[in-house]
Order: structure tokens, then sequence, then C-alpha cells
């Protein structure tokens, strides 16, 4: 038996399942940072949330601190997941009909995908028809995963203050973010360089 493919899967489910608990764990702990900020602010930075309740406060505090990075890691995993099928299908019909030779007069692939994967393993050995589906997948999720960078870095969200000024409906964040800090349960910060821990103290 071929256990290739099953570790293949298990693989996959593990990398998915330890996304999906650190993206919940993530937002929890940023529900919960929201919730305990929600007095401090009301009652130290009163301009700042001023107009807003606490809902209002806690979904922009969420969407600025909001762990998005697994979360779009969990959306790439299943679109590749859901796709993939589907995929297939299309690699192989376009494999029979540019590549593959022929075994009827119409020189079509055959429409059973499980009776064209053995054609082409009695026609034109397996590598070739592998190597297409191998390199043809590669490219498919590729394009997945560009999609889904597409539209998350589309729609990052500002820094608190940006997002609270759209929660008022005073305009939109800008689409060059600043330096801001990050919540409390992370130890970096985004800098124009990039994430890097805080500069601590020199010891006298």
């Amino acid at each position: 038996m071929n256990t290739g493919p099953l570790i293949a899967i298990a693989f996959i489910a593990l990398v998915f399942a330890l996304a999906a608990l650190r993206t919940g764990l993530g937002y929890l702990n940023v529900h919960r940072d929201a919730a305990e900020e929600w007095p401090a602010y009301k009652k130290d930075l009163s301009q700042l949330v001023k107009g807003l309740g606490a809902e209002q406060f806690q979904r922009a505090y969420i969407r600025a601190y909001g762990p998005r990075g697994p979360l779009y890691g969990i959306i790439t995993l299943l679109a590749a997941a859901v796709l993939t099928p589907p995929i297939m299908l299309v690699l192989t019909e376009l494999y029979g009909i540019f590549i593959a030779e022929p075994t009827n007069g119409s020189g079509l692939a055959s429409a059973n995908l499980t009776n064209e994967v053995q054609r082409q393993f009695r026609r034109d050995g397996p590598l070739v028809y592998s190597f297409f589906l191998f390199f043809g997948l590669i490219a498919s999720w590729g394009l997945i995963a560009f999609i889904v960078a597409h539209r998350f870095h589309k729609t990052r969200p500002g820094s608190l203050e940006d997002e609270l000024r759209v929660a008022r409906g005073e305009a939109d964040h800008p689409d060059a973010l600043l330096s801001r800090s990050r919540p409390k349960w992370s130890p970096l910060i985004q800098t124009q360089e990039g994430l890097k821990l805080p500069d601590q103290p020199k010891e006298e």
C-alpha cells in the first residue's frame, strides 16, 4: 500500500490544526485585551474614544491587533484543499488535449478521470503525466497563495487610532501605515524596517 498520500494528508491536517489553534487563541487573547483596555481608554484617553461605545472600541481594537496572518494561512490551506480536485480534472483535460497521444479519432481525453490516468500510464508512461500534474498543481497553489496574499495586504488594518476614526466615520485609514505598537501579548513592535523587539535599556 502506498502510504505517501496518507502521510501528506496527515501533515496538511496537522498544519491546519496548529494554524487554527493559534488563530483561535490569538483572537481570544485580543478579545480579552480589548475588554480590559476599554475602561483605561475611557478614563485616560477619553478624547480618543469620544463618541464610541465599548463594542465599537473592541471591534476597532480587534481589527488593529487581530492575528490576521494565521487566519489567512487557514484560508489559503482551505482554498487549496477544496480547489485541488477540480484543478486536477482541468489539468488532466488539458493534458489529454494538448500533450497526450490520442487513442481515438477525436484526440480528446477520456471523460472518466480514472480511465484517463490509466491511458496516460499506458501510452506515455507515468513520468510525463506525473510531471505535468506536479508542476501544474504547484503553479495553481502559487496562484491561490498570490490571490490570498493580495487580499491580505489590500485589506490590512491601520493603527488603533486610525481604526477608531473609521469607527466614528471620520475618515478611512491611510494606505501607508505608520509605526504602531503591538498588543501586550506580543513582544514585537512594527517599525519602518519591519517587526522587531523594542530597544532594551542599557544596564549601568
